[in-house]
């Protein structure tokens, strides 16, 4: 069967996965749902539901996730995540159809761009603010804009090389989206405003060291991103890239991090 969407993520939180899954049920696309980590379903998911069982860190366990995915387009999620829209069709049908209908500058290949879900995190709408910019870069509103929910081609990740083994439990989305923004065009007019997901952080304790690493990959972010001249455009020679053996489902490669 082929598939249209995959969505994939570190699996933190079985208890809402049901949750998750209902809310991508009226998808008239295929699609599956990779969750990737040491904790399984608690409960009866949709057969196009897949856990993957892994021990090495977060970050990594999203690339387990992205190579092992069988969609036309991935996209990065989080399992504390419900997926609407104000329209007739699901989130993901409208991001799809975004995608493939997707014009913008005769300067940008369509094939070789991040898309942006419109996230709502809690209380407010998360992409509109500064706090998904960079702002080490220059000044936020002249950098590119980083969705927290990206979708892109499969092909294409592979084609960037995946993400960097540097990180430990996220910004690894953000150098990508920055690798793409820089090398391809920046991602800025595809945002899909009505794939809309809802980050409901409040339904759980947001804490642990899963955020505790959230200071030092923000430090790496920099580093690779800035030298003594200042900001500093990454090739894809300086990508340290994991090492895809069978040892990668157990064994943390590049900065070390544990789960919880």
């Amino acid at each position: 069967m082929y598939i249209h969407f995959s969505l994939v993520a570190p699996s933190i939180r079985p208890h809402l996965w049901e949750r998750f899954c209902n809310s991508l049920l009226s998808s008239k696309l295929n699609w599956e749902v990779i969750f990737v980590g040491p904790f399984p379903p608690i409960s009866q998911l949709p057969s196009n539901f897949r856990w993957i069982e892994a021990t090495c860190k977060p970050s990594q366990c999203t690339h387990i996730g992205f190579m092992e995915a069988k969609g036309e387009i991935i996209s990065l999620t989080a399992d504390d995540t419900i997926y609407f829209s104000p329209n007739e069709n699901n989130s993901i049908d409208n991001m799809y159809n975004f995608i493939k209908n997707y014009k913008g500058s005769e300067f940008l290949n369509p094939l070789k761009l991040a898309y942006g879900f419109r996230m709502f995190e809690d209380d407010f709408c998360a992409e509109t603010s500064l706090t998904h910019y960079i702002n080490f870069v220059s000044e936020p509103k002249t950098t590119p804009l980083l969705y927290p929910y990206f979708a892109i081609y499969r092909d294409f990740y592979s084609e960037l090389g995946g993400y960097d083994s540097r990180f430990i439990t996220g910004q690894a989305e953000n150098d990508l989206q920055l690798r793409i923004a820089y090398h391809y065009g920046n991602s800025k007019g595809t945002l899909c405003s009505t794939a809309m997901v809802w980050a409901q952080h409040s339904s759980h304790d947001n804490k642990g060291k899963f955020r505790e690493y959230h200071a030092q990959d923000s430090a790496t972010l920099k580093k690779l991103w800035r030298n003594q001249e200042g900001f500093h455009i990454r090739t894809n020679e300086e990508l340290r890239p994991y090492n895809y053996d069978s040892s990668i489902y157990k064994v943390s490669q590049g900065e070390k991090g544990e789960w919880i």
